[in-house]
């Protein structure tokens, strides 16, 4: 027996009234809700994305819907370089000389 992880999105749902913010818990995860910026984010399964977001704007209480582009995005920082292929240079000028006693 594996565990196996299943893929999912953040659905990102703009909402007219915070009142009915509870009842995204039917489509999903609702991980956060902003009273402020009226908006929740559901974590839904990557295969019913698009049947979800459809069935989710269909709602009166939402205004729209947006997808989190966060699986799209390159998260490493300064590339692809290994640590031997990175040149360490340090200009003279740039220590501080150490007075000898």
């Amino acid at each position: 027996m594996s565990f196996e992880p299943t893929k999912r999105r953040t659905l990102i749902v703009y909402l007219k009234n915070m009142r009915q913010a509870r009842q995204l818990r039917r489509f999903g995860i609702v991980n956060y809700i902003s009273n402020k910026m009226k908006f929740a984010s559901v974590y839904v399964d990557e295969v019913d994305v698009e049947t979800k977001k459809k069935l989710i704007e269909r709602l009166g209480f939402v205004d729209h819907v947006e997808l989190s582009h966060w699986p799209e995005i390159d998260t490493t920082v300064g590339g692809q370089q290994s640590m031997d292929e990175i040149d360490f240079a340090v200009d003279s000028d740039d220590v501080a000389q150490e007075e000898e006693l």
